[in-house]
């Protein structure tokens, strides 16, 4: 059920797409984490305190955030990070099913006598090396920033871990649900367009079950709800997510293989 060859070429073919993705969410580490002294002496509690608490609630923001760097790290500045990581996730498992199609590929490689299944899964191994890349380094980001500069005696690196992994298991689902869906398509384009479109779709979920008690129940529908980042960095990792996240990554690879060996190609 698995292809060395294929997983090696994939890593191989998307580095270049993980150290730009790497690099990105490095910086966004940098420029959010690195103000946070200055925000807690601007006096921005009081600040938040006087907004709606809809709209903080929304976007993720609550007082508590900006006084404890960890909560605000972990639950503030991770929820941006993990929407840009689940939308590279969600486009580097989309493209390594479509792109095949698009550029002629199937011809050779799905006429080799591997089975279908068999290339998905490799490509789905490939896939897991590059995201766990890139939440490595993602973490060793975090820690240098906050360890070493904002708050040398005060940032937990055992919470942001917890937090840190359950970011990292809401991507893996997100690239799974990805690996399900892209046997539907022929073109790379499409699947880019479902991959931003679901990244921002679990994010808006999320704020609006966080905004509005009526709907409250779309938070079941959102990779957020489950990652629970506020409860993974003050040490209440969220069990149910630990059970989902992954089972959507391996259930969305499996419904892959399956639909892809019914698959028609026609290049």
């Amino acid at each position: 059920m698995f292809n060395g060859n294929i997983s090696s070429t994939e890593i191989s073919l998307n580095r270049r797409g993980l150290l730009i993705w790497t690099l990105v969410i490095i910086v966004v580490i940098l420029v959010y984490l690195g103000p946070f002294a200055f925000l807690e002496d601007a006096g921005l509690v009081e600040m938040i305190e006087g907004y709606p608490e809809a709209f903080t609630a929304g976007l993720g923001m609550t007082p508590e955030m900006f006084v404890d760097v960890n909560l605000y790290h972990g639950g503030l500045v991770l929820l941006y990070v993990v929407l840009l990581a689940s939308i590279y996730s969600m486009m580097l498992a989309g493209g390594m099913v479509t792109r095949d199609v698009e550029l002629g590929a199937v011809e050779f490689l799905y006429t080799r006598p591997v089975p279908r299944s068999v290339i998905l899964v490799s490509k789905a191994s490939a896939f897991l090396v590059l995201l766990t890349l890139l939440w490595i380094a993602a973490y060793l980001a975090s820690t240098v920033v906050g360890s070493f500069w904002i708050a040398p005696a005060v940032f937990d690196i055992y919470a942001q871990f917890s937090a840190h992994l359950m970011g990292y298991l809401a991507c893996l689902a997100a690239g799974g649900i990805a690996f399900a869906l892209a046997p539907l398509f022929d073109r790379t384009q499409a699947s880019t367009t479902l991959a931003i479109g679901f990244g921002f779709g679990f994010f808006l979920l999320n704020s609006l079950a966080a905004m509005y008690e009526q709907l409250h129940f779309l938070q079941y529908l959102s990779i957020y709800y489950y990652a629970d980042l506020s409860g993974a960095v003050a040490g209440e990792m969220f069990l149910t997510g630990l059970v989902v996240l992954p089972a959507l990554f391996f259930g969305g690879v499996a419904a892959g293989a399956v639909l892809i060996k019914k698959k028609d190609f026609t290049v």
